[in-house]
């Protein structure tokens, strides 16, 4: 059975750790390029969007890297950039329809499909172009290669998504598990207009937050002071998977693209999912050999803003946390792009993720990785789990004869969080005195427990109401009492089924819940505990569930209902989470 690899010679020499060097390090030449700004690149319908173009000084014609992005090209110029247009390659920046200087109205996900191909194609046939194009970027930016990527151009040869949300957009953003992500709400606040300045982005968290008081999520729009079209008449009106977000997806393409993948994300990543969720998906379906064999997955201790740092809310990942993954990404576009096959990229393992607690990096071929054994660990308690301070365990061991736990689910007292798209392994531990979180934690570890992979939970509950969430946290207890958020999962009842159904509960009846969680790369240390949190809400990250079953539950207006939620963990309802475990002794150095 093959083996998974902690990182050692392999992994310096290909991803290499920067000691030390926020950003992960990589050179800085003297500048030695052209600049060649607002270019109009047309698409097939006649609207023209404005690309700056850096040219490498000689000659050419050369490989491009592109990036499309919502946020200003100009913002997009910085000092990696240097890397590339000095290692041979034309850089070209691509502010996307509707945004700053380009032509035509902003519809978000649905134009980058036929955009992106009329981009690449376009690029193809200028001169100082050689015929390979590769692409770049981070967030939407990271998506929009994917969109593209989707009509399988012929001159896209890799690309590099990072941080880039999955392309079913009912699992991770803008929602999650059928729950809104209220971030989302800022963002179509911002980009409901023409352009923004940079410091409006930063500051809306603090500038706008009287909007997450106000229900429905179409009031908290109103909230913020802004107008969206396409908020108000599209996504609003379309609360389940149906043919409009279809069209704003690209997971039904997989089967169609032809190209390579570095994906890249961190362990707290606001769009964490569609790192995994992609490279899992090309390797079974993408529609070349080569685009199969070319995904690649690298998973940091990052949030959103990836390879930043060795520290993240008070906890240090070490030296290792910073890698070099500027030099990694030219390796990867080398050989694509330029046909440097001896640059030993093929040699590397595909797979490379940071464990947590061991904080080392270790590497594979596949993910899951190899000898992962999904492992239930089981609920339990005298039916007064409410808090860390009630009787709730977790085990190794299936229930027996055991009470359910309940508590009261109320809309406008909902459980806050202190989250915020930065933070990573927050401290859950004030959180945990509310008697509306279930928490059930294991006894103290005698030995180290290696968690990496996807998670996921079987959950038998019933609720009061007609809809309600079902929000699990796996959290990292250490000796002093500190709970650090690992991963999470979320679940709009009335999705239970599939997010193209909306079908309702029966009140106070025990129904299964079968929610996926976000994966994690943890190791457990001796004496830490693993606790299990369960919460019907998860505010500000997520927005309410009013509960009162309404069929639009983003337009809303009922009276908020005040629901009995029941979880329950006998031997008839063995409520889990199923841990990834890779046992001791499997991780053999490379």
């Amino acid at each position: 059975m093959p083996s998974t690899k902690k990182s050692s010679r392999s992994v310096r020499s290909i991803i290499r750790v920067v000691k030390g060097v926020p950003g992960g390090g990589g050179s800085h030449p003297n500048r030695d390029f052209t600049i060649n700004r607002d270019i109009l690149c047309p698409m097939r319908d006649g609207v023209a969007l404005a690309v700056d173009v850096i040219l490498p000084n000689g000659s050419g014609p050369f490989p491009v890297i592109l990036e499309r992005t919502p946020y200003d090209k100009n913002g997009s110029f910085h000092a990696g950039t240097e890397n590339y247009v000095n290692r041979g390659y034309v850089l070209v920046l691509q502010d996307v329809r509707g945004r700053f200087n380009s032509d035509g109205d902003f519809d978000p996900f649905r134009q980058e499909h036929n955009d992106g191909f009329d981009t690449i194609n376009w690029i193809a046939e200028q001169e100082w172009c050689d015929g390979n194009v590769g692409m770049i970027g981070g967030s939407y930016s990271g998506q929009t290669q994917w969109y593209a990527a989707g009509g399988a151009p012929k001159a896209l040869k890799a690309i590099i998504p990072v941080e880039a949300p999955p392309g079913n957009l009912f699992m991770n953003e803008p929602m999650y598990g059928g729950a809104m992500i209220l971030c989302t709400v800022e963002w179509a606040s911002l980009l409901g207009r023409k352009s923004f300045q940079a410091k409006v982005f930063d500051d809306i968290y603090t500038e706008h937050r009287s909007y997450f008081d106000e229900l429905n999520v179409e009031k908290a729009m109103k909230a913020t002071g802004s107008q969206c079209r396409w908020w108000s008449e599209d996504w609003l009106n379309h609360p389940t998977l149906d043919a409009f977000w279809e069209s704003c997806g690209y997971e039904q393409l997989w089967s169609k693209m032809t190209v390579p993948a570095l994906n890249i994300s961190g362990w707290w990543g606001l769009n964490f999912n569609g790192a995994p969720r992609n490279f899992v998906g090309m390797r079974e379906q993408g529609a070349t050999q080569e685009a199969r064999e070319g995904q690649r997955l690298v998973i940091g201790p990052w949030p959103h803003w990836v390879n930043r740092g060795r520290m993240l809310n008070g906890q240090d990942f070490g030296l290792d946390a910073v890698t070099g993954l500027r030099d990694y990404n030219l390796k990867f576009f080398d050989h694509y792009l330029k046909g440097k096959t001896n640059n030993t990229l093929t040699d590397d393992p595909r797979v490379h993720v940071f464990v947590v607690g061991a904080n080392e990096w270790w590497e594979a071929d596949t993910w899951p990785l190899p000898n992962t054994q999904p492992t239930p660990l089981y609920l339990h308690s005298e039916g007064s789990a409410n808090s860390h301070r009630g009787d709730g365990t977790a085990s190794f061991n299936k229930p027996k004869k055991e009470p359910a736990d309940s508590y009261l689910s109320n809309p406008l007292d909902p459980v806050k969080s202190h989250w915020d798209i930065r933070n990573g392994p927050i401290d859950d531990s004030g959180l945990t005195e509310r008697p509306d979180i279930l928490c059930y934690t294991s006894e103290t570890l005698t030995e180290a427990l290696d968690v990496v992979g996807d998670i996921s939970a079987v959950l038998y509950a019933s609720s009061s109401a007609k809809d309600c969430d079902w929000h699990i946290r796996l959290v990292d207890v250490h000796p002093d009492g500190t709970a650090r958020f690992m991963c999470h999962g979320v679940l709009r009842a009335r999705f239970r089924n599939g997010f193209d159904k909306n079908e309702l509960l029966t009140p106070n009846e025990i129904t299964r819940f079968d929610i996926d969680m976000t994966a994690t790369g943890i190791r457990f240390l001796p004496g830490h505990k693993i606790r299990i949190e369960i919460a019907s809400s998860w505010f500000n990250r997520f927005d309410r569930n009013l509960q009162t079953g309404a069929e639009n539950w983003m337009r809303d207006e009922g009276e908020p209902v005040v629901a009995t939620q029941k979880v329950f963990h006998d031997a008839d309802h063995p409520s889990h989470i199923i841990l990834p475990i890779i046992p001791v002794g499997t991780v053999i150095p490379a």
